[in-house]
């Protein structure tokens, strides 16, 4: 990790780090494991508020406490008190949890407002009117409200251009005081060429199929009944389709998705891949896209994907930009699976993809991260 002012600290951090539910497959996991084990080695302390769902094993430096969470009120709630009991004494607050009070928010899942309304015109009438009058919602949207006040959180970190501009549009938070970090992803599990041949096989992937990846939780915000769909037209014996991670398998049931279920050794999949099929409705800046570039693997994924803010079209993947125009997906399905086929077109396309992942590592996301943890620190004290 390259140096931070965080190092011009005289005594180490307490930071408590909120995180209320657990996927053992997910990003946002993924990515606080990672600022956790940064914090540590820059001598500071983690700790997670989090709930039963998280294994200890889990957490860098296994300092976990536990809070009551079966609902997104009952967790602020708790954390409210142990806030105000200042017991453990925290130095900072970070959330990826909409929890008023906290000194810094990740929006790792954007704004709520904004996913309903992106949501709502793939929804029948009935589920339209049920999203309206859900207490579930209701509370989650009332949170966000609360939040997004200069009073509600100290700073925001926003993965993306338009977050940021949905947040300032839709709730006047200060712009000053939001800061744009995007997502970042470790090289270091990137596999050389031999290493391909084996994952395939292990997938049992035969010499002249394509394999098309979707990876990721959350199956409806991500777009897999648009992706099987695209799959299913294009008719195509030689694509095989592979989904990794955790969902409703029955609901999505399809003659071309095989399911690989939670996934802990992603990379190893992502080196047999030759494309990712990503048409989410809506989503910040995924991990699980950015993966899939350090691995060489190019992109279809949509414009509600953060992703696509970088993501040159033509070069890296493809950008559609409704997610559920099934004709455009399976164009480009088309178009990429003939490109990925061709040894020199998939070799100047797999060295695009890595170059384009190799601006936004872990490393200088941690390293911007810990800065503006700094600054938060210093106008506390101020």
């Amino acid at each position: 990790m390259s140096e931070s002012p965080m190092a011009q600290l005289s005594s180490p951090l307490t930071i408590g780090i909120l995180r209320r539910g657990y996927s053992s497959s997910g990003g946002v996991e993924v990515y606080l494991k990672g600022l956790a084990r940064g914090l540590l080695e820059q001598g500071h302390r983690p700790i997670l508020l989090g709930t039963d769902a998280w294994p200890e094993s889990e957490w860098p430096g296994g300092e976990i406490l536990r809070c009551a969470g079966k609902t997104p009120s009952a967790y602020a709630r708790e954390v409210a008190s142990i806030l105000a009991a200042k017991n453990p004494r925290l130095d900072l607050t970070l959330s990826v949890e909409k929890v008023p009070g906290c000194d810094l928010y990740r929006t790792d899942e954007g704004t709520h407002a904004a996913w309903l309304e992106a949501r709502s015109p793939f929804l029948n009438p009935f589920a339209r009117l049920f999203q309206k009058i859900s207490s579930k919602h209701r509370e989650k949207l009332r949170l966000e409200r609360e939040l997004f006040t200069p009073s509600g959180v100290g700073r925001v970190i926003s993965l993306s251009r338009a977050i940021t501009t949905e947040i300032v549009r839709r709730y006047h938070y200060p712009e000053e005081r939001i800061r744009m970090i995007r997502n970042g992803v470790s090289l270091t599990g990137m596999t050389r060429s031999a290493d391909r041949e084996s994952a395939r096989e292990k997938l049992g992937i035969k010499p002249g199929e394509t394999l098309v990846l979707f990876v990721g939780t959350g199956w409806e915000r991500k777009g897999l009944h648009f992706a099987s769909r695209a799959v299913e037209r294009l008719r195509d014996p030689l694509i095989r389709f592979l989904v990794a991670g955790e969902g409703n398998v029955r609901k999505y049931r399809s003659p071309v998705i095989r399911f690989l279920g939670p996934v802990r050794k992603i990379n190893e999949v992502f080196a047999a891949a030759d494309l990712l099929l990503f048409p989410t409705i809506y989503d910040p800046f995924p991990l699980s896209t950015l993966e899939s570039l350090s691995m060489g693997v190019p992109v279809i994924t949509s414009a509600a994907n953060g992703v696509s803010e970088v993501l040159s079209p033509g070069l890296h993947g493809e950008v559609i930009e409704d997610p559920s125009d099934i004709d455009s997906l399976t164009r480009a399905l088309r178009k990429w699976s003939d490109l990925m086929s061709d040894p020199v077109e998939s070799e100047r396309i797999r060295a695009a993809c890595m170059t384009l992942a190799s601006e936004y590592t872990l490393e200088r996301n941690l390293s911007e991260t810990l800065d503006v943890i700094l600054e938060v620190i210093a106008e506390k004290k101020g």
